[in-house]
């Protein structure tokens, strides 16, 4: 089974998302990531939590564009937020294998501080979705 995490910039919380689930090594299920509107790069927040936490070797190196084709591969998927859910709405998807998780992007004009407290709450509810994800589909 694939599940598919999508976020807009796929820089952060469906990278996040991503990397924790392969980093479980669950036979048989595998994680992809994207995003609406893709970055460049990974942010540096996710980057700092996906070192922190040992995940670098199930991160991979670019950002991607949500396509069609590449919601045709998950077999369940996953939404960060509604504005995501009704942009791959207008792609074509049309599975009832989803979730909206109302996870939150981080607001740029906020310290830097106060973007590595509200990141490390994000991932740590990013996990706990997973992790119960996992439950109901393994």
């Amino acid at each position: 089974m694939t599940v598919h995490f999508i976020c807009t910039g796929n820089s952060y919380r469906s990278r996040l998302a991503e990397t924790y689930l392969n980093s479980k090594k669950i036979n048989n299920i595998k994680a992809i990531s994207s995003g609406i509107n893709p970055d460049q790069t990974i942010s540096w927040i996710a980057l700092r939590i996906i070192q922190n936490n040992k995940l670098s070797s199930y991160l991979l190196a670019s950002c991607q564009q949500t396509t069609g084709k590449l919601l045709k591969e998950g077999d369940f998927t996953v939404f960060m937020e509604e504005e995501h859910y009704e942009f791959c709405k207008n792609l074509g998807f049309s599975s009832n294998n989803y979730e909206i998780w109302g996870i939150h992007d981080i607001l740029p004009e906020i310290s830097e501080e106060e973007k590595i407290k509200q990141s490390d709450k994000t991932f740590v509810e990013i996990k706990n979705k997973v992790d119960k994800l996992v439950s109901r589909i393994n």
